[in-house]
């Protein structure tokens, strides 16, 4: 301590520190704390906590990066430990007609704001459509067509496969678009992006092709840019299993080429129901759910968790990489937020709310929620011609 380190050699070490051990080797003294602040250590926090695709940059008279870490940090634990009584709730008023969420937007997460505003974005049956960066679209002859928004000015139409695609993923990177349909002779493919966006008229975009079929979801890892986790099913659907892919580009014979490495995959038990909706966080864990079950695997088929929340099957999953929503038809949504301790990370169960307050009306419709560190929003379904858009926020 009578000889200090230089700066940089210090930086180096203090980059291999989690959040906890960074706060405490600020009180050792002036210097380690003036080192310990730096913008660049808490970036990278950022980066690894969150994923790198919401953090690439600070606006100009934002807080710094720790104190971003440390507020947004505040905001997870005080949605892990919410209770139904903490939230303020609301339903959207007017004929809405049947809305589909398409996203869930924070406005901390993409321009460091103090003050957390959540935006969603949706799309009705009205002809209403609100879009954000630029997205991909698929159609029921096989094409993708890439769109910017707002003006939705045609960028690019590729042929994927003569059915239709019914299943369309950008990468959390931006780097990759997954693209497949749930016929059972269609293979699955991968594209790189940066084709789409700026096509060759005598260049076939770049892809490859995933060697399984009848692919019926799929997800990408939040925090690793190039895995993607696929379910499909086997023998007359008594079978679902997944696969695991990274993706690389290579160059090969003087050309450039993607190539799937698979790293993982299993098989459920026969017995188990088949699920139907699927997510992923990190790189390494599944979740699913069975009929009124939620399950977390590895994506090696090792069973860390299993969750009885619903009393009827669960009807919706949403994933992101905090939080997991389940909705049943039993008229309540349930909230699960990622925690990391040990070798993997787990799923704690956090809250159960009701579809709507004090409406007891079965369900024939499936309801979808989605979430961030401020409220949870829910589109429920009681008729075929329309939906209530209802709101929970947390009471500040």
């Amino acid at each position: 301590m009578d000889t200090p380190l230089p700066e940089i050699p210090l930086l180096k070490i203090f980059s291999f520190l989690d959040a906890f051990s960074l706060l405490q080797v600020c009180q050792v003294n002036k210097y380690w704390n003036t080192v310990a602040e730096n913008d660049h250590l808490w970036r990278n926090l950022c980066l690894e906590k969150w994923g790198f695709c919401h953090f690439s940059y600070r606006c100009p008279g934002a807080p710094t990066w720790k104190r971003f870490f440390l507020s947004q940090r505040k905001r997870e634990r005080r949605m892990a430990s919410a209770q139904p009584e903490d939230f303020i709730y609301r339903e959207a008023a007017g004929n809405l007609g049947i809305l589909e969420p398409m996203a869930y937007l924070s406005g901390s997460s993409l321009q460091m704001n103090e003050r957390e505003k959540s935006v969603l974005c949706t799309v009705s049956s009205k002809r209403m459509l609100f879009a954000w960066d630029v997205q991909e679209v698929g159609n029921s002859e096989g094409d993708i067509y890439t769109l910017t928004v707002p003006e939705l000015r045609s960028v690019s139409k590729v042929n994927a496969f003569k059915y239709s695609v019914d299943l369309l993923h950008v990468s959390p990177s931006k780097r990759w678009v997954f693209a497949s349909g749930v016929h059972q002779h269609i293979l699955p493919k991968v594209f790189y992006a940066e084709c789409l966006l700026r096509p060759s008229e005598d260049k076939i975009p770049l892809s490859v092709c995933l060697p399984f079929s009848s692919c019926c979801r799929a997800g990408w890892a939040p925090k690793r840019y190039n895995r993607i986790t696929l379910m499909f099913r086997r023998a007359s659907f008594r079978k679902t299993g997944f696969t695991t892919f990274d993706l690389t580009l290579e160059r090969t014979g003087g050309q450039t080429v993607v190539q799937a490495h698979q790293v993982a995959s299993f098989l459920l038990p026969v017995h188990m129901e088949s699920p139907i909706w699927m997510g992923v966080s990190d790189a390494n864990m599944i979740v699913f759910e069975s009929g009124s079950r939620l399950f977390l695997f590895t994506i090696n088929g090792l069973l860390l968790q299993q969750f009885d929340d619903h009393e009827i099957s669960i009807c919706n999953l949403w994933v992101d990489s905090l939080h997991v929503l389940t909705t049943s038809m039993d008229n309540y949504l349930h909230l699960y937020m990622w925690e990391e301790e040990g070798r993997y990370p787990y799923l704690k169960s956090c809250c159960h709310l009701e579809h709507r307050r004090d409406d007891f009306t079965p369900s024939c419709y499936v309801s979808k929620a989605l979430c961030d560190n401020a409220s949870i929003v829910c589109v429920v379904s009681k008729s075929r011609e329309s939906s209530i858009l209802v709101m929970y926020s947390l009471n500040t």
